[in-house]
């Protein structure tokens, strides 16, 4: 079975979600909390993916006795992930998250960020179905 959508940029990116580096990493705890999600890009003020914040690395800061609350995230944060293009093709997000250990990636478009895709994001691309989030329903993409 062949993907539905080709590229990165043809799916619907609706992970926003991204700190700057100069935000305290307790909001960071606050709105990975909020969303669910387990990490999220760190961006600087120019919008450039200078490094990763997971739910981990929240922990171990807090095991290491730091106070989130005066803590940057920048301080704290991880590595910068790999990131994609929106002329990135599907196949190769999807070996550059699995050689990675990756749940999602940062896609940036003329050296913004725009939006994180995910595993679920690619598997939806791949199949052609995509969530109708306010009817909570599946929509099958025809073509």
């Amino acid at each position: 079975m062949k993907p539905r959508f080709k590229t990165v940029g043809e799916i619907q990116i609706t992970n926003k979600l991204s700190c700057v580096e100069d935000v305290p990493a307790y909001t960071v705890a606050l709105e990975l909390l909020d969303t669910s999600f387990q990490g999220l890009p760190v961006l600087s003020r120019s919008g450039r993916v200078v490094g990763k914040l997971t739910e981990i690395d929240l922990l171990n800061a807090l095991k290491a006795g730091r106070d989130l609350k005066t803590t940057l995230a920048g301080e704290i944060m991880a590595p910068p992930p790999p990131i994609v293009r929106p002329e990135t093709p599907i196949e190769e997000a999807i070996e550059i998250m699995d050689v990675n250990r990756l749940v999602r990636l940062p896609v940036i478009d003329q050296g913004r960020f725009i939006g994180s895709v995910t595993r679920h994001d690619l598997l939806r691309a791949w199949l052609g179905i995509w969530l109708d989030h306010e009817k909570g329903s599946h929509v099958e993409v025809i073509g």
